[in-house]
């Protein structure tokens, strides 16, 4: 049962050429819920192309979140209620943004070239970024690499989110991250494992083509131009797959490799590895 209405405040911002609304019934949760906004955002007079509800419930007891009028999830926290809405409403303006190419994946860059992750929230991106970016890599994303129309990755500066019993935990944005556009170097196909072995095994173009489709939020609503952009971003890209163990043991291996395949260092070796695998899995359905 929910408590009458009561519109206590609304904001509305503007990120990627998408507008959006997010209404609330308790002000005090305005300042946190500005902090939920896509990196980049601003704010603006349009009308909005996608809106969301924060409000109080009496039954279950907590708040409900409304995505464009459809129930989102409720008998939240704050905590829990600022999770579920940061990640609803950044996935609507993925889902909605064009030109641009959102792909679930953590990103840095090593060399002006970047490393992409693609995984789903769960699959340890968050993680691993972090582990490359002490390791020497310059942070641009935990969640989503965008891509332009050259397939060149643009900074998504979010605050990294580890998950955790009952939630997540935030992070700071790391000091040093990516301030403009870099061509995609590296795309990582991994999974953690406790027991997991890293043993590297290339991709083929269109393996990393694969990849990233399978990860690509419009890969549905655009699929030909979705596959142009990526096909643009696996030309000047390596490909590797393989489970891996501890974060900072993978990254160290990462950044080297990194180094060395960047044009400035030359020759290039081979990625070792054994014969290639079959593809990854494909995209979702």
């Amino acid at each position: 049962m929910r408590v009458p209405r009561v519109r206590a405040g609304a904001l509305r911002g503007e990120a990627y050429g998408v507008a959006f609304e997010v209404r609330m019934d308790d002000h005090r949760l305005l300042s946190a819920v500005r902090a939920c906004f896509p990196p980049g955002w601003r704010v603006t007079r349009r009308s909005p192309a996608v809106v969301l509800s924060l409000e109080h419930e009496t039954r279950p007891m907590g708040l409900a979140l409304e995505v464009e009028g459809h129930l989102a999830a409720r008998g939240l926290s704050h905590a829990q209620a600022l999770d579920v809405l940061e990640s609803e409403l950044q996935l609507s303006v993925a889902r909605l943004a064009r030109p641009e190419v959102f792909v679930h994946a953590g990103v840095v860059a090593v060399e002006g070239r970047a490393i992409l992750i693609p995984g789903r929230s769960g699959a340890g991106k968050t993680t691993l970024v972090r582990a490359l970016v002490e390791a020497g890599g310059t942070y641009y994303s935990d969640e989503y690499a965008v891509l332009d129309g050259q397939g060149r990755v643009h900074p998504y500066a979010r605050r990294p989110s580890v998950r955790v019993r009952g939630g997540k935990e935030r992070h700071p944005i790391p000091r040093g991250r990516g301030r403009g556009p870099v061509p995609v170097g590296l795309v990582v196909d991994t999974r953690y494992h406790a027991k997991g072995r890293w043993a590297p095994v290339p991709l083929s173009p269109g393996q990393i083509v694969f990849s990233l489709l399978a990860n690509t939020v419009p890969a549905r609503e655009r699929p030909a131009e979705v596959l142009a952009v990526l096909a643009r971003a696996a030309q000047s890209a390596q490909g590797i797959q393989s489970d891996r163990g501890p974060a900072a043991r993978t990254a160290r291996a990462l950044i080297r490799l990194a180094r060395e395949l960047a044009p400035s260092a030359r020759p290039a070796r081979e990625i070792p590895g054994r014969a290639r695998r079959s593809p990854p899995r494909g995209p979702p359905r």
